[in-house]
């Protein structure tokens, strides 16, 4: 693979999985051994949402990852943007040598490549072939921004229908399938199939959200595809408040499946609704590629 074709996936990969959510440096532990209130799984998601980032821009000007694909660890640092339901902006760079950048729409993505002096063009399905896993605009926003999504989307957006809320861990537990329902499925995969073809779906994939009962943030989303046995866990720690709204500093990513891929995210230097400039330039030098 060509220098250009490596960087394309390891700066998608990296840097959209990578810089999910914004945050400070303030330790925020569950309390343990204590009495929760059984709550709806929509009560919960209500509070969550009522306490969630309100932004029109959101800044995160300093982000430090540290990528370990199959033990080899690579370290880079950069920065996002977003203007709410409009447009995400990424940057990259190695030590204090610029790498790129991306940019993110309701449809589509550029991605510009420094070092070779190439622009990359798709369509946001691209990524989603790329990741492995369905992702759109609003996905990436609610990741970055630290609100709660649903891969199952439905038409009438109830993105957490036949979902349930459990007390597990001290946290509350917002699973789109029980564990003991998944044991049954295990077992006989007529029951699997009938149960998808009552979704409507095609690809179906447990979530497990994990939510802190005090503050009501998250602290652990856990993916599992069942058709690929692929899965993803992020881990949420050291919250701290900006602006009076609660954000993890500390992300930790695991990626299973055919390879095992470890992100560690710091964030800091956050700021709201003060971000003006989301130009976005290219040089007509640049060569342009196509994904589609």
């Amino acid at each position: 693979m060509c220098a250009s074709g490596k960087f394309i996936n390891y700066f998608l990969f990296v840097i959209i999985l990578a810089l999910l959510l914004s945050g400070c440096k303030h330790v925020e532990k569950v309390a343990q051994s204590k009495r929760i209130k059984h709550y709806s799984v929509g009560k919960v998601i209500k509070i969550v949402n009522d306490k969630s980032l309100k932004f029109e821009t959101l800044s995160v000007k300093k982000a430090s990852i540290t990528f370990s694909n199959e033990g080899k660890v690579t370290s880079v640092r950069g920065s996002y943007k977003i203007k709410r339901d409009s447009v995400i902006q990424v940057y990259a760079q190695k030590l204090a040598i610029p790498i790129g950048k991306l940019e993110v729409n309701a449809d589509s993505f550029r991605v510009v490549y420094f070092i070779d002096q190439q622009l990359f063009i798709g369509k946001n399905n691209y990524l989603s072939k790329l990741l492995g896993i369905e992702v759109d605009y609003g996905i990436l926003q609610a990741l970055l921004s630290n609100k709660l999504f649903s891969f199952r989307q439905d038409s009438k957006d109830k993105d957490f229908k036949d979902f349930v809320c459990e007390i597990e861990d001290n946290m509350y537990k917002i699973t789109s399938i029980r564990d003991r329902k998944l044991k049954r499925f295990n077992k006989n995969e007529e029951k699997l199939e009938r149960y998808r073809n009552r979704l409507d779906i095609g690809h179906l994939i447990k979530q497990d959200i994990y939510i802190d009962p005090d503050s009501f943030v998250v602290r652990k989303m856990i993916f599992n595809d069942l058709d690929t046995n692929n899965g993803v866990k992020l881990e949420f720690s050291k919250y701290d408040k900006v602006m009076d709204q609660w954000f993890p500093g500390l992300m930790e990513i695991s990626l299973t499946g055919q390879k095992k891929v470890e992100l560690s995210i710091e964030l800091s230097k956050v700021s709201l609704d003060d971000e003006k400039n989301f130009g976005f330039s290219v040089s007509p030098k640049y060569k342009k590629q196509l994904f589609e």
